[in-house]
């Protein structure tokens, strides 16, 4: 392997981060940058839903819990303990995460479909709560005047609040890098392997010192506190939280992210992310794609059924089989001509 082609990777990741960081400058409207926001939140939540359903093989459609749970905590203990943004993304991510080691003691117990179910009436009752708590959460009147972050700048008297969504946008980008290397440095190590045992058959998996149920624990535990930050983030930036926060829409959408860009692969989850981030905007009103709201759920919902049929692994199985294909021709062609 030559050495541009083992910092070709490098290279690629350098150039998305550049080009990461400087897209927004680009635009002056709010319009765009919302969009790009709308973008990195659906990465940071899809990758953590992925460990679970593309790496461990468990399909878990009670994450939109972890996210509205933890704008709530923003929203109702930041005010009251004077925490900050690093404070109330740091406590919703730990109570989240520790949400979800208990809520996967008690799920892991059941398989597959079940479990499947059971997370989700896990989503319905903290949505039937969140709805008729009036006296906690506000029920649909909502959570509302949560303060913006502020940071204080070194060396200074002076203090930075957060308001434009240029503002919010790189602030968004930590927990963005963040769960990308997490995510990376996962999936490619001995865990990722253990991970993957697991998927694969779990009875094979304990035979050669696997534990099958620490694995799954720990995958559901990190994307739980990742996505309970990432709730922290959406109640400081919207400054207002309300049921709506733990949609059952958000786990459609999460399957069609992860499932048509592809499971248990960084690359298709990316490309998921930003293809369904930008497909609503095309499919709104006046869009060149124009749908009318009430058909555009049953728009994705097909989607994701074709792409289960005819395209198993998504986008991704579909580029790395061309790829190969390219290389395996450059090979005959190279042979040929020795």
């Amino acid at each position: 392997m030559t050495a541009l082609a083992r910092a070709r990777p490098w290279l690629l990741w350098v150039a998305g981060g550049v080009l990461v960081l400087a897209l927004p400058l680009q635009y002056s409207g709010g319009y765009a940058i919302n969009i790009m926001i709308n973008t990195l939140m659906w990465i940071v939540f899809a990758l953590s839903f992925d460990l679970s359903a593309g790496h461990v093989g468990t399909v878990s459609l009670g994450h939109p819990a972890f996210f509205g749970i933890g704008a709530y905590l923003t929203a109702l203990l930041g005010p009251r303990l004077g925490l900050g943004y690093l404070g109330n993304t740091l406590l919703s991510a730990s109570l989240m995460a520790l949400l979800a080691l208990v809520a996967g003691v008690a799920f892991f117990r059941v398989r597959e479909v079940s479990f499947a179910i059971g997370t989700l009436g896990a989503v319905i009752i903290a949505q039937l709560i969140a709805n008729n708590a009036y006296d906690l959460t506000g029920g649909p009147l909502c959570v509302k005047g949560i303060a913006r972050p502020e940071f204080a700048i070194p060396f200074t008297d002076v203090t930075l609040k957060v308001i434009h969504p240029l503002q919010y946008y790189y602030l968004l980008v930590p927990l963005v890098v963040f769960t990308i290397v997490l995510y990376k440095a996962m999936t490619s190590s001995r865990i990722g392997r253990a991970f993957i045992a697991v998927r694969e058959d779990e009875v094979r998996a304990s035979a050669v010192g696997i534990r099958p149920l620490r694995y799954k624990l720990l995958a559901f535990v990190v994307g739980g506190g990742i996505i309970g930050a990432l709730g922290s983030f959406q109640a400081q930036y919207v400054t207002v939280v309300c049921p709506s926060e733990i949609a059952l829409s958000y786990t459609l959408n999460l399957l069609i992210i992860v499932f048509v860009g592809g499971a248990g692969s960084l690359r298709g989850v990316l490309l998921g992310s930003v293809i369904f981030s930008v497909l609503p905007r095309l499919l709104e009103q006046g869009g060149a794609l124009s749908i009318p709201p009430a058909y555009q759920q049953v728009a994705y919902g097909l989607i994701l059924i074709l792409v289960v049929l005819f395209m198993p692994d998504g986008i991704d199985g579909q580029i790395r089989r061309m790829t190969d294909k390219w290389h395996r021709s450059r090979e005959v062609e190279v042979g040929e001509d020795v």
